[in-house]
């Protein structure tokens, strides 16, 4: 995740929800299992999920020492290549031009979310086929 922040060249910024501030991280956050990279994932996994219906068993525990409380232990399924390109489609859909506002990341999971559950629920139920 490091190198991918790093290539795309754009500064990767959290906005303090409570301040209203902006803090610019480093690629470095952005890699790291206690930085960024718990949300990444996160809303990596919910475009995986909107498109397979299956998750990456993500594995992400409370850390009160991770920049925001979470830090991420493990992966428990699911190639790597689907995991980086999950990513970085949700990534490229909330891309600024000048730089990339993680929190946008959170209306991503939330419609990647949203849209599996709405398709989920549509689908007929199991039983005998005409």
């Amino acid at each position: 995740m490091e190198q991918l922040i790093r290539r795309g060249g754009k500064p990767v910024v959290l906005q303090d929800g409570a301040t209203g501030q902006a803090l610019g991280l480093s690629p470095e956050a952005g890699g790291s299992p206690s930085g960024l990279l718990p949300v990444f994932l996160a809303a990596g996994e919910a475009v995986w999920r909107e498109a397979t219906g299956k998750g990456f068993a993500l594995d992400v525990a409370p850390d009160p020492q991770a920049l925001l409380g979470y830090r991420v232990r493990g992966i428990g399924n699911g190639p790597f290549s689907a995991v980086m390109l999950s990513v970085m489609e949700a990534t490229a859909q909330v891309a600024r031009p000048d730089m990339l506002l993680v929190n946008d990341l959170d209306a991503v999971w939330q419609a990647a979310n949203q849209r599996y559950r709405h398709v989920a629920g549509s689908r007929p139920a199991g039983g005998a086929a005409p």
